[in-house]
């Protein structure tokens, strides 16, 4: 088996180290290009996000158990894209010496909050 190169760990402000991997950064850039002058925002708002929610319907599509969560923030945006968030789509899964551990599977840069998406922190 090879072992995934980890590009960045950082902590959410819940206590949950976060990662991203060499194989989804590339993965996704070549997927939607447009993120890819955004991984330290990306990193950001992981480690201070102004707010994170749960994603039920893409959660229940799940078959690992894994719990999907996405993390907003604004302000980081510029050109084209200014005034928009960075949302960045973590995968939470409890890991076999039981901790909690999260991977990047995503980034966006949507003009609004998905309706589905369910609040549970908010930077106070």
């Amino acid at each position: 088996m090879v072992e995934r190169q980890i590009l960045w760990t950082v902590t959410d402000p819940r206590g949950t180290s976060v990662s991203l991997t060499e194989d989804v950064w590339q993965e996704h850039t070549a997927y939607r290009p447009e993120i890819a002058a955004y991984l330290d925002a990306i990193r950001l708002t992981i480690e201070n996000p102004d707010a994170i929610y749960f994603d039920p319907k893409t959660t229940a599509r799940r078959t690992t158990g894994a719990r999907i969560y996405l993390y907003y923030r604004s302000n980081l945006t510029h050109g084209k894209y200014a005034g928009n968030y960075v949302v960045v789509v973590v995968k939470l899964v409890l890991e076999s010496d039981h901790i909690q551990r999260g991977y990047v599977e995503s980034a966006m840069l949507p003009g609004r909050i998905m309706k589905r998406a369910v609040l549970e922190w908010q930077r106070p």
